[in-house]
Formats: C-alpha cells, sequence, structure tokens
C-alpha cells in the first residue's frame, strides 16, 4: 500500500504535540513535528484507519485515557534491547555497588534487597540483574529476601517479559554458556530457566505520569537507561527527582552514558560507573550557574518544553535523535549531504527522508540505488558509504555496519568521520584497543577534535592507564577553554562546550581525588 501524506494544520499538530507531551512526556513540536504525523500515519495504516485526517481530528481533541494512550503507544515505543546489552554496566555494579553492600547487609544481619528496573521493554535487563543477583549471592541465595521490580509503559511489552521466552535476537553477544545457564530450548525460542521464572515482578508504569505513585520505596538499586533522553528537559527533571525519592539512603540511579548531561541540566552532580552515569540518594545540587542546558533545549526555550524523540527501554524511540552528552555507544556521524546532479540527486535526498524518518530499508535502497549511478566520485560514494554503515549501525547491526565502514575507508583512506565511526562501533563491542586505535587515526588526521580526545581518556582509563588519559583529558579541556562554552561541538549531537567541560572536570576529579583530611 502506498503512503499518502496527510494534511495537518500547524494548530491541528500543535493539538496533537500537547497530548503527546502530557502523557508521555515527549515533545514534538517546531521542527519535530513531521515526525509526528509520520508516527501516527504509520500506526494508522497498522490499525487499518481509513480516513487519517477525521482520526488525527478525534485524536487531538479526545480524552487519553488508559486504553487509548496504550493503543498509540506502538508509534512511540519499540522493543530494541538484549541480553546483557551492557555488560560493562553489570560488571560495574557487582563490583562496586552491589557487591559492597550484599557484604554491609550481611554484617548489619539485613538480609534483604530491593531492586527497580524502569522502562524495562521486554525485560532482558530485569533477568540480566537476577542473574547477577544469584551468582554474587551464589550458596545463601535462599536465605536472602529480593524484591525485584520491572516496568514498563508498553502493556504488551510487560506481558512478553512475563512470558520469558526469546528468541535469537536476544543474544547478541554470542554467550552460549551465559544462554545455556539461564534458558531452555523451545522450539527456536529460549525460555528462561525454572530457577528463576516468577521471580521478578512486571507491572505497567508509565514513568513520565508525575500523578502516579512511585511503585518502590526505599529501592537499592533503580536501573532508568536510555529513557529519560527522550523526554522534555522538564519532565525528564521531574523524573530524576522522583526516581531518586524512590532510593534508600544506600541506594544508587544508574543512567546511561548519554543521559549525564540531563542529570547535570536538572541540578543534581553524578558519576561516572564504568560507561554510565549514577546519582545516589543524597546527589548534591550543582549550583545554577553549572547547569548545562543542551543547545537542542535551548534552541526551544521560547517555545514548549522539548525532548528528541526515540526509544529505548520502551519509552519513546527515533534513530536520528539529539543527544545532549557525549554517547559512547551509539554517537554515530553525522554525514553531510553531497551535491551531485540527477537522478542520484534524487535517490540522495530520498535516503535522507527515509532515516529521518527511521525507514532504514527503504534508505538502504536509495543509496544502494544511488551508488549505482554513473559519474559519482571517490568522495560520493565514500559518503554514500558511511551513511549506510551509520544506518546498520543504528540497528544494532555491528557487522553490516563494519563492512560497509571497510569500504568507506578504502574509497577515502583520510577520512575522520570514518575512523571516528569505527572507534565507535569497537568501542560497542568492547574491544577497547581497536577503538583506541581508530582514534589515535581520527585525532592524526583532525588534532582539534575535541570530542576524540575525551572518549580517549575514558577508554585508557578502562585500561588503567591513568598518565595517558590525564594527558587526553588535558589536551581536551584545553582546547575547550579556546572556545565559547554555548558553542556546540563538533559531532557532538547538540552538546555544548561548556557541558563537555563539566563533564571533564568530573572525570578528573574522579580521577584524582582529594584526601580527605
Amino acid at each position: 500500500m502506498q503512503r499518502t501524506e496527510a494534511r495537518c494544520s500547524p494548530s491541528l499538530l500543535a493539538a496533537l504535540n500537547h497530548k503527546v507531551h502530557q502523557h508521555l512526556g515527549m515533545d514534538f513540536s517546531g521542527a519535530r513535528g513531521g515526525d509526528l504525523l509520520r508516527r501516527l500515519q504509520l500506526l494508522a495504516l497498522e490499525l487499518q484507519v481509513a480516513d487519517l485526517e477525521p482520526w488525527l481530528q478525534q485524536l487531538a481533541f479526545a480524552d487519553w485515557d488508559a486504553a487509548l494512550v496504550q493503543t498509540l503507544i506502538p508509534a512511540f515505543s519499540v522493543g530494541e534491547t538484549y541480553f546483557r546489552r551492557d555488560a560493562e554496566a553489570l560488571d560495574w555494579l557487582a563490583v562496586n555497588h552491589l557487591g559492597p553492600l550484599l557484604t554491609r547487609r550481611r554484617q548489619a544481619g539485613q538480609r534483604s534487597l530491593r531492586l527497580w528496573s524502569a522502562g524495562c521493554c521486554t525485560g532482558e535487563e530485569a533477568y540480566s540483574l537476577l542473574f547477577l543477583l544469584d551468582r554474587l549471592l551464589g550458596a545463601e541465595r535462599d536465605s536472602w529476601i529480593l524484591e525485584l521490580l520491572a516496568s514498563d509503559i508498553n502493556a504488551a511489552f510487560i506481558a512478553r517479559a512475563e512470558q520469558s521466552l526469546y528468541g535469537a535476537n536476544a543474544f547478541r553477544r554470542n554467550e552460549a554458556a551465559f544462554r545455556n545457564q539461564h534458558f531452555q530450548a523451545e522450539g527456536r525460542l529460549w525460555r528462561v530457566r525454572p530457577a528463576w521464572r516468577g521471580r521478578i515482578r512486571f507491572i505497567q508504569y508509565n514513568l513520565a505520569d508525575g500523578l502516579l505513585a512511585c511503585p518502590m520505596q526505599g529501592a537499592d538499586l533503580i536501573l532508568c537507561r536510555n529513557v529519560l533522553m527522550y523526554f522534555s528537559p522538564t519532565r525528564a527533571a521531574s523524573v530524576l527527582h522522583r526516581l531518586l525519592g524512590c532510593l534508600d539512603r544506600d541506594g544508587l540511579l544508574l543512567l546511561s552514558a548519554v543521559e549525564a548531561g540531563i542529570a547535570t541540566q536538572a541540578g543534581f552532580n553524578g558519576f561516572w560507573a564504568g560507561c554510565n552515569y549514577a546519582l545516589n540518594s543524597s546527589a548534591e545540587r550543582a549550583p545554577p550557574t553549572l547547569a548545562v542546558v543542551s543547545a537542542d533545549a535551548a534552541a526551544r526555550q521560547d517555545s514548549s518544553p522539548a525532548t528528541t524523540p526515540g526509544v529505548a527501554g520502551g519509552q519513546a524511540p527515533g534513530p536520528r535523535r539529539v543527544e545532549p552528552t557525549v554517547v559512547v555507544d551509539r554517537a554515530w556521524p553525522r554525514v553531510d549531504r553531497v551535491d551531485a546532479g540527477a537522478p542520484s540527486e534524487g535517490f540522495w535526498q530520498q535516503a535522507q527522508r527515509s532515516l529521518d524518518a527511521g525507514e532504514y530499508v527503504t534508505a538502504r535502497e536509495a543509496l544502494l540505488a544511488y551508488l549505482a549511478c554513473t559519474g559519482l566520485s571517490h568522495a560520493q560514494q565514500h559518503q554514500a558509504c558511511l551513511l549506510l554503515a551509520h544506518s546498520w549501525a543504528d540497528q544494532q547491526r555491528i557487522d553490516e555496519a563494519q563492512d560497509w565502514l571497510q569500504r568507506a575507508l578504502s574509497l577515502d583512506p583520510a577520512s575522520v568521520m570514518g575512523y571516528w565511526l569505527q572507534a565507535l562501533l569497537a568501542q560497542q563491542g568492547g574491544d577497547i584497543p581497536a577503538a583506541l586505535l581508530a582514534l589515535q587515526k581520527t585525532l592524526y588526521l583532525d588534532p582539534g577534535f575535541i570530542l576524540g580526545y575525551f572518549l580517549q581518556a575514558r577508554l585508557l582509563r578502562t585500561q588503567g592507564r591513568m598518565r595517558a588519559s590525564d594527558k587526553a583529558l588535558q589536551v581536551c579541556r584545553q582546547l575547550l577553554d579556546e572556545q565559547d562554552e554555548k558553542a556546540l561541538l563538533a559531532q557532538g549531537n547538540g552538546m555544548s562546550c561548556g557541558q563537555l567541560l563539566r563533564l571533564c572536570e568530573q572525570l578528573l576529579e574522579e580521577q584524582h581525588p582529594c584526601p580527605i583530611r
């Protein structure tokens, strides 16, 4: 079926955006109105809506009850997750938070633990956390009271999580031993073994609804990763306040690395937890002068609270999002457009429109048609291959992304953005030496690439090479001192120089804490 564009007046689009922000916490005002319309169009096709425009009118002015919200949720959420998606976060928690916490509880004679996976999607994160706890407790697991809560706004995701049945796509790290230990085969699917089934309480819960009571008080750990980045700044700050209020005195709130800027913007000082960002229950408020507002939010302060559409953890999806802080796992480089003559120009424009809409298959078809055009220069072919790599990376298809990236680098061995993407892909795959090598090439080709030095400092730190990390961080700060604090960073996805400088200071404080007097 061919999709036709709906006519939607600015006032109608504004009314729809108001409803979405009110009930889901997301903002599609301004230039993002087109994305909102596309999402609703696709949902209308799935629902077999015969007449789109009256349906949009009805949505804009109807009272959104729980049933209607659930009907609309698929337009704003996708189940993009898998087991041990961020193994480093689990390893960090085991060594630096859960392990020491269990020791303190044993010594105090308090054998209980409360944990919450907020935005759990289809349950992979929650089960991974349960497996980790059982490993830490060992033979004494039966003497502990574990309360593990997992919540998501999407009722369909919760139903799938409760079934505890997963396909091969949920096991992308190729950890056969992990899968065989915790799952049993059922045809082509894998179900969580009985020893772990029924031990997680899955509930439907809307984090953006400030009127709902917190489902867990006194939590020792809350995981809320890749969720808040899609809310408007005001709504994200409100959720942060409520989540921190749900923590026990020794509790910890773990965010993704891309949400560090959101915490800073909301006025909280946290700390790096591996490649994630953590806040404790007594997180000190940052001085107002140090609060960093992302460029994306600042650009819309004169309109309405804003966010960037996207999804992870069962909230709001979108592949081309603007993220308020440095991204170490999905900050794929922006590929600038190359002018070309017809018909190649038409294919290029189609690819860009499709990527903006999250239509990856259509985008790749257009890019392949573009590459088939005669008369393309090496630079044009290079950028097409780089964009193909980008499209696969956005979908977590690392092998395909690497394949197209190698083609791009063969066309332009001096591509700064090619090596930057190579570094990010290697980092995401856990190959730190390869990531550092790619960063070395990136910085050789562009010695003024500020964000490269920051990522280099963090990766060197994970290897224990503190002196080299300090040097990279020093260069990063020197370059930042030469910039206006409000200036946007190259490849920073809307991140300001002032915000990165703040993160540099926090990282330096962690590497060289002041001695207690």
